[in-house]
């Protein structure tokens, strides 16, 4: 008896873990217009699929890396707002929570809709700058949600499906490792300046 117990336990726990995952893209991965990730790098629990027509999405390292992430795809050739272009559709079968990894061109406006209407705090979002960072955002099991930028291609690095609900926009930054470096008069200095500098919106010491 004890053992049906353990086996029980054990098969809970594996349901549990095999109920969210994580798919990142890789350099050199090449995913056509249309489909979904290779069956290996796909997530059981959630179908991903990039773009619809136009060229193929293609990986590379990125300018800047995100936490768990170092490849992405610039998009296919055609801005996200059309119906053929860049964008990235997902439909988990469980509800959750789901955070994006993306690149975001400045002043253009990202959107997350879910079955086609776009979600309260994700109907338009701007940056002053060109953003690598993430967005985490709930779902509902079955429902589908695309993500893309209107008038521009939203890079991606790929996405994770956790089980529970997130509160709030979660919005997490990278580091951009070419950012151009500026002196406090606001003048740019080049990589081997030394002093004090403003580097990806952040003041620091330049040694």
């Amino acid at each position: 008896m004890k053992k049906i117990f353990t086996l029980i336990a054990v098969a809970a726990m594996a349901l549990t873990a095999n109920a969210q995952g994580k798919y990142a893209m890789e350099e050199g991965e090449t995913i056509a217009a249309g489909t979904q990730p290779a069956k290996d790098k796909r997530v059981a629990t959630c179908k991903l699929v990039f773009g619809e027509g136009g060229d193929d999405f293609k990986a590379a390292v990125a300018d800047a890396s995100v936490e768990g992430y170092t490849a992405y795809t610039p998009g296919n050739g055609t801005n996200g707002n059309k119906e053929n272009g860049t964008f990235y559709l997902l439909t988990p079968t469980i509800d959750g929570n789901i955070t994006v990894a993306v690149v975001l061109n400045a002043d253009k406006a990202f959107y997350i809709e879910e079955d086609g209407t776009a979600l309260e705090n994700f109907n338009g979002i701007k940056v002053d700058e060109k953003y690598y960072g993430t967005y985490t955002f709930n779902v509902k099991a079955n429902k589908t949600y695309k993500v893309y930028c209107a008038g521009s291609k939203l890079g991606f690095y790929g996405f994770e499906l956790k089980e529970g609900s997130a509160t709030g926009i979660k919005a997490v930054k990278a580091e951009n490792a070419n950012a151009a470096a500026y002196n406090l008069a606001g003048q740019k200095v080049a990589e081997n300046y030394k002093g004090v500098v403003i580097k990806d919106g952040k003041k620091m010491i330049q040694k």
